[in-house]
């Protein structure tokens, strides 16, 4: 905007030092002025025309932004492995045979035949 203003204020002086061809004798007298008077329309009617326009433009529409939504983080599932299986043999099974006595040897001796006895009678 500023720039547009700008522009159209330095065409107008650029434009009022021009010399222009005017009937009616008016060739720099000051009764007829001298340029300014031209520069000084044209600018007022740019700036009027400006003002005007920027009243009849639409203003801008400004729509509130939804609220933000909050989701909680999802939680981690952690799956844990199962204990490991162990397959264990059965207990051994120990079979007892039932104890076998056997008496102890007898070993005698003798002295003598037979028939023939020692001792007293």
């Amino acid at each position: 905007m500023k720039k547009v203003i700008l522009a159209f204020t330095t065409l107008a002086i650029a434009g009022a030092s021009v010399s222009t061809a005017s009937a009616g004798g008016c060739h720099g007298s000051s009764s007829c002025g001298n340029g300014w008077y031209t520069a000084a329309a044209v600018l007022g009617g740019v700036t009027a025309g400006l003002v005007v326009g920027q009243a009849l433009t639409p203003r801008p529409a400004y729509y509130p932004a939804p609220a933000p939504v909050y989701y909680a983080a999802p939680t981690r599932v952690v799956y844990a492995t199962p204990a490991p299986v162990v397959y264990a043999a059965p207990a051994p099974v120990v079979v007892y045979r039932p104890p076998v006595y056997v008496a102890q040897p007898v070993v005698s001796f003798g002295f003598g035949y037979y028939g023939h006895r020692h001792g007293c009678r």
